[in-house]
This record gives C-alpha cells, structure tokens and sequence, in this order.
C-alpha cells in the first residue's frame, strides 16, 4: 500500500510516518507530499507551496481554478492509494475564517466531536472529492500531544500546552537537533513503529487511536 502525506510540518510527518510503518507500510511506499522541501524550495511563486503551516495544507486541499494538482499528480503519476490529511487543532479559531470548537470543559465526546468537524472542514475545502481515499490525521490540539505519551502515562488528548510540557520533559530522555527537527521527531516515536507497541499508548491520547484505527481500517481493506 502507497500512501502520501500532506502535513503542517515535516516533523509531523514523521511521526505520522512511524504510525504507517506500524501497519506494515514500507517506508519506501511513504511519500511525503508536502511539505516537500525539494520541491518547496523552488515554488515560492505557488500559494499552495507554504512550508510548515496549517495554511499549506488548507491551499492544497482547496487547490487552484478548480484544480488540486497535489492529489492529481500523486494519484494519477506516484500511484498512491490514500493520502493522509494532517491538521493540529490548537489553533484553528485563529485562521481566516470562523470556527467554532465544541465545548471541551466536563465533554467526553470533545476529541470526537472535534474531529469529525475538521473532517467535514478539510472535505469542503476538497469539494467532497477524495473521501475514499483520505486518511485523517487530526491531532487534537497538537501532534505534540501524541509524542507526550511516550514520557507521560496521563490523558494528553485535551492538553492545551502539549507542545510547552514535551519540549520541558523530551531532554530527559530524547536528544533533539534543533536544524533537523524531523530527524528528532522520527527518533522520538520510533516506538510508534511496533504495533504491540503503539497500541499501548491508545489509553493516553484519543486522537492518536482515532487515526490509528483508521490507518488499521485501510490497510485491511486494501489487503483483505
């Protein structure tokens, strides 16, 4: 199974990439769609090209005059079987058009109901084209907040400074490169590589089992 990814940020991707592997995926059948910083280094000119932003994925997915040349070329030239959409949430209110979260404060459907709603975001910027073949790998509220299970054994799904509390507690146990945070990403979930092992962390983060279950879903249909 060849499965691309469209993420805010490379080092999303690479956990992102670490969960995939879990399910069997090659890393070989993993594309990195964007940001693809070979490629992004040359289309400053293209809207769509953003680096490392929640904008980036929202121009790619809306594409241009009715064109989403992302999906096409990796659809039709890179032959891949699914593309996994990635969005955190944290910041989601303060994008360019309005939202509204459902209420978190004593709702154990939050991380549910949230992501169903950027679902149904990120397939209204598609125009409802793709949805068979879409992965959705909503972090709720950051990705961070899926990393945080390795060195914590509470709830992170609701944590409003995920990001703060892991780069507090990484140093005690993981060494980051600060000009390769990719790099650094994919060495601190590589645990996430071991099915066994992953599943073990489902309990701390509801979105992470939630695209976890999906990734599951998918590659069973693909290899029945």
């Amino acid at each position: 199974m060849r499965i691309g990814i469209i993420a805010e940020g490379t080092e999303d991707q690479a956990v992102i990439s670490n969960i995939l592997r879990a399910y069997g995926i090659d890393s070989s059948d993993i594309l990195s769609i964007r940001p693809n910083l070979q490629q992004d280094a040359t289309d400053a000119g293209d809207r769509s090209a953003t680096i490392g932003t929640f904008q980036g994925v929202k121009n790619a997915c809306e594409g241009s005059n009715g064109s989403r040349p992302l999906f096409e070329m990796a659809f039709s030239f890179s032959a891949i079987d699914a593309m996994v959409i990635h969005i955190d949430t944290a910041e989601i209110e303060q994008q360019n058009f309005i939202f509204s979260k459902p209420t978190k404060v004593n709702n154990p459907e939050y991380c549910v109901q949230l992501r169903n709603q950027i679902i149904d975001l990120i397939n209204s910027w598609l125009n409802h084209q793709y949805i068979d073949q879409l992965l959705y790998a909503i972090a709720i509220e950051e990705i961070e907040a899926w990393c945080l299970t390795l060195l914590e054994k509470v709830d992170t799904s609701q944590s409003a400074n995920a990001k703060k509390r892991l780069n507090h507690k990484k140093g005690s146990k993981f060494k980051f490169d600060g000009n390769n945070l990719a790099r650094s990403f994919d060495q601190m979930t590589a645990e996430f590589r071991k099915l066994k092992t992953l599943k073990k962390y489902f309990p701390y983060n509801q979105s992470l089992k939630d695209f976890a279950d999906s990734v599951e879903l998918a590659t069973q249909a693909f290899n029945p």
